[in-house]
């Protein structure tokens, strides 16, 4: 378990499934630049068991207010073999923890985790050019943009622009 200041981030549970999988199916919780995709219970369910063998892959920290509620997510993946990388994912489930920092706090103790315990040189963070909230969270956690992949992501019918950025093990260091 790792403690934030209101919340603390661990790994998902089994019995937790069926909510967790409301949540992610949710169309509150997609907010405007997340592919609208429903994932099937039992995907989820195959995705949990071959993640809580392995972290290789991927790995998600469910974000736990102090009442017991899930409030949110953060992850992060391997993307390409050639990069010394993860690639990190998050989402805020609970509309009312929203613009609070919250979700800065969440990424910062999930890269600290990362840095700590992984011997890599970057993270990276990718987000729909329009999404300004995600790319606070990055500018926030001392991300710094690197370039937009034009074209790179399609939802909700169409093909959009991804800003990139990225974080450094000595940019990290030096907070």
């Amino acid at each position: 378990m790792i403690k934030g200041s209101c919340f603390h981030l661990r790994h998902l549970k089994k019995d937790e499934l069926p909510r967790y999988t409301e949540l992610i199916n949710h169309p509150d919780s997609k907010g405007d630049y997340l592919p609208l995709e429903v994932m099937l219970p039992g995907m989820v369910e195959q995705r949990f068991e071959e993640q809580s063998r392995s972290k290789e892959t991927m790995e998600i920290f469910v974000m736990i207010d102090d009442a017991g509620s899930i409030i949110g997510r953060v992850f992060h993946f391997k993307t390409v073999p050639y990069f010394n990388s993860r690639e990190i994912g998050y989402g805020m489930f609970a509309p009312a923890s929203r613009g609070k920092g919250i979700m800065s706090e969440a990424v910062q103790l999930l890269s600290d985790y990362l840095f700590n315990t992984l011997l890599i040189n970057r993270l990276n963070i990718h987000m729909n050019v329009d999404n300004i909230a995600s790319e606070k969270v990055a500018i926030k956690c001392g991300f710094k943009m690197e370039g937009i992949a034009r074209g790179a992501a399609f939802s909700r019918g169409k093909h959009s622009d991804l800003k990139m950025y990225a974080l450094l093990r000595d940019e990290w260091e030096q907070r």
